[in-house]
């Protein structure tokens, strides 16, 4: 080989090298064909499938976002949400994952704890977290313990003992509004009847309000869009923040977090993973596997630039909506940190898990 031809090789090298040390270091994203991704969802729809009830937190986030993305998505195609509720956005999941058009037209609003369920081999898991293609989460997620006053507990050391006072939990399968009372029960000891089936938080809510359950465990996020007076009167009570540090906002002062209602490293450690960690992507927005990676990039620079749209961010603030909002990469490195955990804690989890669904 000449001398030339050695010296192009090693100066393309390392151009090559350099430019993607450039790259990586911005966050710089691959570019693709505008006009391409434009001429395909011109004149089309894309279908929001929100895996909960309407009326809740996801449902209410996804109806904002819609109103909002058509003008950030080449082509402008109309935005729609539609409700797939049932088994904790399992349903919508596995449905967005195998039945769902593979072009870019379904984005799946799933709950990222059902992690869990894929984790411990759930047998309705028809999906594998790692083979989505994350888009984005408007917001992390810390999850409360909230009773009614009737209920008669004040704190959350009633429930705890031999002697603790029952109440009962309504609970959505699949979801962290399941996963936290049976960890609250198998693993702090509280004493709680876990009420299970439910499809959506809208319809815990209903329950608490007839009097058929006592409490349930719900984001603050979608406590602040839909039970904040309750909370702020006294009607409803929070016994526990899911979270290793205090909610910054939160108007209880004074509210347990794990560290606190945690007694060992252990049950501190099962409670973190069991229900604060997977929450850290909770409110995902995915597409299958095989949508063709120019319009997994397109819609994810939509929802980049949606978050930060002045009129989203009104309608945001009106609506008591938190945006802090993570991105398809980062998010996809969370999942796979948390399908690697170590087999000695999957196995307490599992444990945990698996034999409370009693």
């Amino acid at each position: 080989m000449s001398f030339a031809k050695v010296f192009v090789l090693l100066f393309l090298a390392l151009w090559i090298s350099s430019n993607s040390a450039l790259a990586a270091q911005s966050g710089a994203k691959p570019s693709y064909d505008e006009k391409a991704v434009a001429d395909f969802y011109r004149g089309k729809t894309v279908r929001i499938i929100v895996g909960f009830s309407a009326g809740g937190g996801y449902d209410q986030y996804s109806r904002l976002i819609a109103r909002h993305m058509s003008k950030y998505i080449p082509g402008n195609p109309a935005v729609i949400v539609d409700n797939m509720p049932g088994a904790g956005s399992i349903i919508a999941a596995n449905h967005t994952f195998n039945a769902a058009p593979k072009d870019g037209t379904v984005i799946g609003n799933i709950s990222g704890p059902i992690v869990l369920e894929q984790l411990f081999g759930s047998p309705s898991i028809q999906f594998d977290m790692a083979k989505f293609r994350y888009l984005a989460v408007p917001v992390s997620e810390t999850y409360l313990f909230i009773v009614t006053k009737k209920s008669g507990v004040t704190k959350f050391d009633d429930l705890i003992g031999g002697k603790g006072k029952q109440v009962s939990v309504g609970a959505i399968p699949g979801s962290t509004v399941e996963h936290a009372p049976i960890l609250a029960r198998d693993v702090l000891g509280a004493n709680l009847k876990v009420v299970s089936g439910y499809k959506g938080t809208a319809d815990v809510r209903l329950a608490i309000d007839s009097g058929e359950v006592d409490g349930f465990f719900n984001t603050w996020t979608s406590s602040k869009l839909t039970s904040f007076d309750k909370i702020k009167s006294g009607e409803w009570l929070v016994l526990a923040q899911l979270s290793e540090k205090p909610i910054k906002d939160l108007i209880i002062p004074n509210v347990p977090t794990i560290s606190q209602i945690g007694k060992t490293d252990e049950q501190r450690l099962i409670m973190k993973y069991g229900t604060s960690t997977p929450n850290d992507f909770g409110k995902v927005y995915v597409l299958p596997p095989g949508t063709p990676a120019d319009r997994v990039l397109a819609l994810e620079n939509a929802f980049g630039k949606v978050f930060t749209d002045k009129e989203l961010m009104a309608d945001a603030q009106k609506g008591k909506l938190e945006i802090d909002p993570m991105l398809g990469d980062e998010i996809y490195k969370l999942v796979q940190e948390f399908l690697g955990m170590s087999p000695e804690l999957k196995t307490k989890l599992q444990t945990a898990l698996k034999g409370g669904k009693k």
